[in-house]
C-alpha cells in the first residue's frame, strides 16, 4: 500500500527496531506480494534498516514465520468470548480462523499449524478445551476431541488459503480445466455436477463441514456421564 510504503522511506531511529513491527511488516508483504517476496533484504528496506538489523531479531526467515503465526493467532482470538453453548464456542473459533486465513491467506497458507509457544496460541488452546469440558469431555478424551478438531479447522483454512495464494499469486487449475477432456459418458456423476464444482464456495463448504462436525459430537455429548 502506497500510504504504508511511503511511511517507511524514512531511516529507523537507532532502538526503534522491533520483534512487532518486524512481524508487522512481514503480514504486510505476504499480504500484498504473496509468499516469495518475504526476505530479510525485503524486510531491511520497507523498514527503512538493513537486513542484518532484523536478523538481530530473528534468526532465520521461519522464526519470523512463527511469529507470523502467533500473529494470526492474536488476529483470530481478538474479541472472543465464550458463549453459553459450547457449540457456539467451537463454530465461533472455526470461523475466526477461517476468516483470519481468508483476510491474509499467504501467511495461513506459510504459517497455520505451527507451533508457536506463545501466549496467544494458549489462549486458543485453552478456549477450544473450554468448550469441550463444558460438552462433558474430560482428560485425554477432551484432549483427542481438542486435537481432531484443531487439526481439521487448520488444514482447512490453510488448505484454502494455499488456493487462494495460487490464484493470486500462481495458476491454479480449476476442476473444469483439469477434467474437461475426461469422457464424460465413463464418469456420469462428474460430468453432472460439473457446473457445481467449479462454482462451489469453499467458504460454503467449510461451514458444511462444521455443521456435520458439531452435529456429531452434539449427538456423542448427549451420551456422556455428567458431573
Amino acid at each position: 500500500m502506497a500510504g504504508a510504503r511511503g511511511q517507511a522511506t524514512k531511516r529507523l531511529q537507532r532502538g526503534t527496531l522491533s520483534q512487532g513491527l518486524i512481524v508487522e511488516t512481514a503480514l504486510r508483504i505476504l499480504d500484498e506480494d504473496g509468499p516469495d517476496a518475504l526476505t530479510f533484504q525485503r524486510l531491511g528496506k520497507e523498514l527503512s534498516s538493513s537486513a542484518t538489523a532484523v536478523y538481530r531479531h530473528f534468526a532465520s526467515r521461519d522464526h519470523i514465520m512463527v511469529a507470523v503465526a502467533e500473529e494470526l493467532d492474536r488476529i483470530s482470538l481478538d474479541g472472543y468470548e465464550p458463549h453459553q453453548s459450547w457449540t457456539d464456542s467451537l463454530r465461533d473459533l472455526a470461523i475466526r480462523a477461517w476468516n483470519t486465513a481468508l483476510d491474509h491467506p499467504a501467511a495461513a497458507a506459510l504459517s497455520m499449524g505451527r507451533v508457536t509457544r506463545g501466549v496467544h496460541e494458549l489462549r486458543a488452546v485453552d478456549a477450544v478445551l473450554e468448550a469441550f469440558h463444558r460438552g462433558g469431555w474430560r482428560g485425554r478424551e477432551a484432549v483427542l476431541h481438542y486435537q481432531a478438531i484443531s487439526n481439521f479447522i487448520l488444514s482447512m483454512a490453510s488448505n484454502n488459503a494455499w488456493r487462494l495464494v495460487n490464484q493470486r499469486f500462481g495458476a491454479e487449475v480449476n476442476w473444469v480445466q483439469e477434467y474437461q477432456s475426461a469422457d464424460p459418458d465413463a464418469y456420469p456423476y462428474a460430468e453432472a455436477a460439473k457446473e457445481y464444482l467449479r462454482s462451489v464456495d469453499m467458504t460454503e463448504v467449510f461451514h458444511r463441514q462444521m455443521d456435520i462436525l458439531l452435529a456429531a459430537l452434539e449427538a456423542e455429548a448427549a451420551t456422556l456421564p455428567r458431573d
